[in-house]
């Protein structure tokens, strides 16, 4: 599969990994170059849902509070996508090498997508200029 031909709309598949980079760097290009989150979710059948939910003015850390972010991903879930997942996308200054502050956040979206029984299709950090996912190696700190 290619990557989308224009600017991402809702009701277009993303039916691989070339498209959901794509959607992270369009979600990224559209954020404050400050610290923040973007949040959007596709449905069942992985097609993008009209939401956006921006989290600008972000902690470099994760603390108590992040605990309604498991709320936030499952009221979507459950209004508009049963069965569907979310996507997150990190804004940050700084290189794109992936750090303790993103493995954290990582780890605290993960989190709290997996006790409010969430289904993750990807996080991404955007910095320096590139949009890359987080891997399973990033996470552990590999």
């Amino acid at each position: 599969m290619r990557p989308f031909t224009a600017i991402p709309r809702p009701g277009d598949r993303v039916a691989d990994d070339v498209q959901l980079l794509a959607l992270a760097t369009f979600l990224a290009d559209a954020a404050p170059r400050g610290r923040s989150l973007r949040l959007t979710w596709l449905d069942a059948d992985e097609r993008l849902l009209a939401r956006l939910v921006p989290v600008d003015d972000l902690p470099a850390l994760p603390g108590p509070p992040v605990a309604g972010l498991g709320t936030l991903l499952a009221s979507a879930i459950r209004q508009s996508a049963p069965g569907g997942s979310v996507v997150a996308v990190l804004q940050r200054p700084g290189d794109d090498a992936i750090g303790a502050t993103d493995r954290a956040w990582n780890a605290a979206i993960r989190d709290q997508a997996r006790e409010h029984g969430v289904r993750v299709r990807g996080v991404f950090v955007a910095a320096g200029g590139s949009v890359r996912p987080v891997t399973l190696d990033d996470a552990l700190g590999g």
